[in-house]
């Protein structure tokens, strides 16, 4: 699919669409901050190295590099 890789090679102030969440038990506790399949959220820092963070709606959330790396996006 066009456009599609992992949320952690995505570059600040990008826009993506959430696709699919691959692995473990935190999945549940993304879905519970707003990161869920579906979801728009635009990258606010990414340096290539430690967390990145992400805007969805009015939050910022940061999340550790290894879960980004799961998380399967579209860049708008």
């Amino acid at each position: 699919m066009e456009n599609t890789t992992s949320l952690d090679t995505v570059k600040e102030g990008r826009v993506v669409t959430i696709l699919e969440i691959h692995g473990g038990g935190w999945r549940r506790r993304l879905y519970q901050m707003g990161i869920l399949p579906g979801t728009h959220l635009e990258v606010v820092f990414n340096r290539g190295t430690g967390p990145i963070i992400v805007r969805v709606g009015s939050a910022e959330i940061s999340l550790g590099r290894g879960i980004a790396r799961k998380i399967l996006v579209r860049v708008e």
